[in-house]
This record gives structure tokens, sequence and C-alpha cells, in this order.
């Protein structure tokens, strides 16, 4: 990646605030019950034969080896910025031209696969119950992946393209077409009693994947409880090239990340800035979740070398809530984001995760029918600001064990939970209720660090309070008894 620098004058010129405006209303939470599984699943087959047709209509014979184009950009005027080019479009950086370079013809394909999120519909991903247990799997997941690409990002990759084959000396026009491939999905579940993931169908107009998988309700549980976690649940999606003749080099499979979670910003719209009719441009957090703006940037080209940068100004971490909306004053940037060579302006941002509104998101999708039944249990240190002190503890661990972390009840979980003087309170993660525990719920023990970095652990696991059992308390007298005084 090629860097050049500005000017300390430019910069401080382009420092720009932005301005929070009144919330709009929070987004939706409700998710979509149907997926539209009927346009999906009639029309991968004719959807490959169209793109074949249109190869075989220019002379194509079919795609060659992959070309990188994340090089082709330098960066410049962006204070400690931290985008890497790659992060310019949803669709791979790596294209596939065609073996007869006269067509014109470059081949491109998804970056990666994420959940879909619309302001107005929410997660597109359903959790229905069948009448029927058969085989204890009476939960059907049904999701729509996304590639997240679009309009703009056709245009991004035009760009690149373009400016690749100036440096060639090639004077063709670039033909963008989505590289001819069947699609495979494939996570690794099989210690989830979930057999398969079948693919219904590719949608010919976005490249989205819709999946279905069968499930018991505790592996439902453990499913819906994984799309909190900060990677989901990870598969790829396997993308088996077409041979449309014998000319074509290129015939290896290529796999793609595909991660079902929430919070993931690329299964949402892209962040483009537009201007509004006032002359104002605004950005809406649309996402149920906040949203830090850290830069707002621009790809401009060069329309005789073809030659493009990347340009734009920090703002400064700025968190929005959800529903919030932060306004700019066009007139305070450069005009040169505005000009006919702008290729594309967008804002980049970064969701940040939050375990109650990750809880209320993965809900909207069950509403709550045959979910197993959960208990939060916490941990407290009781007047830490006379304990910690008086025993010179440093830090306390509590282990809590329980096969009720586990929806499926398969082992023994352990987690251990550190305070301190600052955080004397925790919520420990979430007990599944599969069975009537009674006092068997959990067992505890607990460590206590001193100042001088001493670690005395408890001699014994511990059973809940019978009278408070949704609490562990941790005060002076179970201090002393590990610390054997």
């Amino acid at each position: 990646m090629r860097v050049s620098t500005v000017a300390a004058a430019t910069v401080a010129l382009l420092a720009l605030p932005i301005a929070a405006q009144q919330p709009t209303p929070a987004p939706p939470m409700r998710s979509v019950r149907t997926l539209d599984l009927h346009r999906a699943a009639l029309k991968p087959a004719l959807a490959g034969q169209l793109t074949v047709d249109q190869i075989k209509g220019k002379n194509g014979y079919g795609p060659g080896f992959a070309v990188p184009l994340g090089d082709r950009v330098t960066i410049a005027q962006l204070a400690e910025f931290s985008l890497e080019t790659r992060d310019l479009c949803r669709l791979s950086l790596s294209v596939y031209p065609d073996a007869n370079p006269a067509t014109g013809i470059f081949y491109y394909r998804p970056k990666r696969y994420a959940l879909r999120f619309d302001p107005q519909d929410g997660y597109f991903m359903t959790v229905d119950y069948k009448g029927s247990t058969a085989e204890g799997k009476n939960v059907l997941v049904q999701a729509r992946l996304t590639p997240g690409a679009g309009t703009n990002d056709r245009e991004v990759l035009t760009a690149l393209v373009r400016s690749y084959l100036k440096s060639t000396g090639s004077r063709v026009e670039p033909i963008l077409l989505p590289l001819p491939a069947t699609p495979e999905a494939h996570f690794d579940l099989t210690d989830w009693n979930i057999a398969a993931v079948t693919v219904n169908g590719v949608d010919p107009d976005t490249g989205e994947l819709v999946i279905t998988l069968s499930a018991d309700v505790p592996t439902k549980e453990l499913l819906t409880g994984t799309l909190g976690n900060v990677n989901g649940l990870v598969g790829t999606v396997t993308l088996k090239p077409f041979v449309i003749s014998d000319q074509q080099p290129m015939r290896e499979a290529i796999s793609i990340n595909a991660e079902i979670r929430m919070a993931d910003i690329n299964g949402g719209p892209p962040m483009l800035w537009r201007k509004a009719p006032g002359g104002t441009a605004e950005l809406v957090n649309s996402w149920p979740f906040p949203l830090a703006v850290r830069h707002l940037c621009y790809l401009v080209q060069d329309p005789t070398s073809g030659a493009l940068r990347l340009r734009g100004w920090r703002l400064g971490d700025r968190v929005l809530q959800p529903g919030d909306r932060a306004r700019l004053d066009p007139a305070k940037l450069n005009t040169e984001i505005d000009s006919a060579g702008a290729v594309t302006a967008f804002y980049d941002g970064a969701l940040q995760r939050d375990d109650a509104m990750v809880r209320k998101a993965v809900e909207s999708l069950t509403g709550g029918v045959g979910a197993l039944p959960v208990q939060q249990l916490g941990v407290e240190v009781v007047k830490a600001e006379e304990l910690f002190p008086q025993y010179n503890v440093y830090k306390i661990a509590v282990e809590v064990r329980s096969a009720h972390f586990d929806p499926q009840g398969r082992t023994q979980i352990s987690h251990t939970y550190e305070l301190d003087d600052k955080t004397p309170m925790v919520q420990c993660d979430t007990l599944y209720l599969w069975s009537d525990p009674g006092a068997d719920l959990y067992q505890y023990r607990v460590g206590v660090i001193t100042v001088d970095g001493t670690v005395h652990t408890d001699t014994r696991w511990r059973s809940p309070n019978p009278t408070l059992p949704t609490k562990v308390f941790v005060g002076a007298a179970l201090v002393e008894e590990v610390l054997g005084k």
C-alpha cells in the first residue's frame, strides 16, 4: 500500500466537527418472518445460465487467474487512519480477467458473507418451531447470508479495474460480471446435534444465500447464544466455478468466510455519504447497537492516468446510539468529495457490542416461543470498599462450575469471574434450566490474591445459599476462611 504525506496546515484545515442531532425512533427489533424462499430457490440455476450466456455472447473463454487490485490506491489526508484498502469495497479486490483479453470481462466474487440486516425489517433470520419432534429436531432455523455488495461496490471495483487496464496500456472498456460458480455452504456443527446445513437457493439479483438447518431446542439455544459472540457461527461458502470453455485456466474452488452473528456491519446497508436536498448530509444509526463513526472518506480517480487516491477526515470516534443521527455541513468539506472524479464517499465506522442489546436482538428472532428457561447468576463482594483494604486484597476470583452453562447439559463447564475494589459485582454467564436443578444448579469456590501477590485458594467447592440461590456473596467471613485466619 502506498502512503502519501500532507502538509500540517492542510490537516488542520480538514478538522471537522460532527454534530449529534435529535434521535430518530430506534430501529425495529422484529425479524422478517419470511425469507422469500421460493424466489431464491427457483433461480440459482437460471442465474448461473444467464451469466454463462452473457460470457459466450461476448466470446468469453471463462475466468483466468486472479489479479489483486488492493495496491492501486494511494492513501492521503487521513489522520490516524486505520482503514485498509480492502475495506473500500464489500467485494473481493481480487478479480479474474477473462482468458480472452479482447472481451474486457472481469469476474468478481464476494469478499465474505454476513447475516443480512435491514433497518426496516431487522435481521433476515427466523427461528420457528415445527409441530413434529421426530428425532428430537423440532426447531427450524433459516437465515439469509449476504455478501453485502451493491451498485456502489461494483463502481469502486470498476474504477480499480480501469486503473489496472491503464497501467497495462490496454484501451478495452471493462465489463464486470459475477464469477459463474455453484455455491456450497459448510458449517462445522457436528458437536451441536445438527447433521447438515442446506443451501436453499441463491438470489440472482443480490448473490445472497438462503440456508436452513434443523435442531432441537437445546441446540437452538446454543446456536442463538453463539450469535452474540465476537465471531458468531463461522463457516465457509465454497464457490465451484463453471467451466465455460477448454481455454479457461481457472477452475479451482474458492473458499469464502461466512459469519452468522449480530452487530456485523457488513450485513447491513453501506454507510454512504450523500447530500440531502437541503444541502446538508447526515448519517442515521439504523442499527440496534451503538455505532462509532471514525472517518468520512472518499475515493477519487484521475481521469487521465486512472490513479486512485483515498482521502478524508477523522470524525473523532463519535458514538451514535440506536436511532441517533449526525449531521455534517458540506460547506466545510473539500469540494473534491463532490467532484466528477469522485468514485464513492462513505463513513468508516464500527458497531459496539452490548450484551443486553444482543440478547434483545436474539430474542426478537424467537419471540420466546419454545425457548429454554434461563437463570442469571450474580457474584458480589459485600462492603468491598472496606473489605479490600482491611485484608490487603488485590483481587478476588470466583470460579463457578455447572452443567447448566451448556444448553444440552453434556458436560460441566467452569467460568472464572474476577472482582476488585472498582468492580465488586459481576453478572455470570447464562444458566440453562433444561431440568429442575434443585440444589445442583451450580457450585463455586473462591480464590483471594493479596497485594503482595500471594494466592490463597478455596479448599472445597461450595453450594448455593438455599435462601438466595441466584447470588454468590463474598464477605469478610468467607475471605478470612480462604486466607486461613
